[in-house]
């Protein structure tokens, strides 16, 4: 009875200690003037003013394919019906394209090309409770890649300042989380444009990489972020993490399961000619606790884990040339 009543307790106060971390604050930041409504899609209220229009027009418009926007069927799934199975926009929702059919446009990074390498990411943040997975990261010296969502970083700007703090690669996530490939030309446009600016207003870094949500893009959106100069990154594996109980249907042992397919993977040899690139989530405290928990058998199985911008040999993360990135062999030689 004891034990139980101590049990309780630490709930309690673990509980409260998140509610406090989430308790909305006050900062010197003005998210109101110049911005879209967090957690909404970028509307008229943005292209009406004449920042957005000058970003607009700076754009070289011809080069960006004239691909119709994709729909979404009433239960919020994407429509591919009738889309041609030649999958002629790359269009990775479809069947997972990660080489454009455009001619100029880069592929997408969507695995590390370092053999035996994890190219170690966390989507959906910055999570205003991610202090305690971003002490276990530094405890283990371990920088990530964080893909952060601007609505997030708007409604959690020290959190993500502490990213940048602690030496991990910041990227684009997209203001609202949206299907990228179902907004119109000035809604991804503004979806990437506004993110990058809070993240450089609030962090002072311009991110030169982005993720889109779910992985949904085609030519048309890969032409749009390659104008704001940006790479598109996605995956080759894929931990599922967010679809896990309480928020999502698949069971914690049924996301276990895919972590120890990977590791397997890498301990057969799967990765012996290029690495892996994996998907995980900065999204609450399961997803979060769960890459604790499997982080040191991952770190066992692979033979280096390292942000995505060291993997691909990114050593100018940012437009700012004053802020530089380790190499490959620069960051596997000082974690070593």
């Amino acid at each position: 009875m004891a034990f139980n009543s101590f049990f309780i307790t630490l709930v309690t106060l673990a509980t409260a200690v998140i509610a406090q971390q989430c308790v909305p604050y006050s900062t010197p930041f003005d998210f109101k003037s110049g911005y879209p409504t967090v957690w909404t899609t970028p509307g008229d209220e943005c292209f009406n003013t004449d920042e957005f229009k000058s970003v607009y027009n700076s754009i070289d418009w011809s080069k960006v394919p004239d691909i119709k926007p994709h729909e979404l069927d009433s239960d919020g799934n994407l429509v591919s019906s009738g889309y041609p199975s030649s999958d002629p926009d790359c269009w990775w929702s479809y069947n997972m394209c990660v080489t454009p059919k455009v001619p100029g446009l880069k592929p997408d990074i969507s695995y590390c090309p370092e053999p035996n390498t994890l190219g170690l990411s966390y989507d959906d943040g910055p999570n205003c409770t991610h202090n305690e997975f971003y002490d276990f990261l530094k405890a283990n010296n371990q920088k990530a890649t964080m893909y952060f969502i601007g609505s997030n970083v708007a409604d959690w700007p020290y959190e993500a300042q502490r990213a940048l703090t602690d030496g991990h690669q910041i990227c684009v996530h997209t203001w609202s989380h949206r299907y990228m490939t179902t907004l119109t030309n000035q809604q991804v446009l503004a979806e990437l444009y506004y993110t990058r600016k809070v993240i450089k207003y609030v962090m002072g870094v311009t991110p030169l990489c982005w993720r889109p949500p779910y992985g949904d893009v085609d030519d048309r959106v890969r032409a749009i972020a390659a104008a704001l100069n940006m790479s598109t990154d996605v995956w080759n594996l894929d931990s599922n993490d967010w679809q896990m109980q309480p928020a999502g249907e698949l069971t914690s042992a049924k996301i276990d399961q895919y972590f120890s397919g990977f590791c397997s993977k890498a301990k057969n040899g799967t990765f012996a000619n290029s690495g892996a690139l994996i998907l995980e989530h900065e999204l609450n405290s399961e997803t979060m606790s769960k890459a604790q928990q499997w982080y040191p058998t991952l770190k066992s199985s692979f033979e280096y884990i390292v942000p995505v911008a060291t993997c691909m040999n990114i050593t100018q993360p940012y437009a700012e040339t004053n802020y530089t990135y380790p190499s490959f062999a620069q960051y596997i030689n000082a974690t070593n």
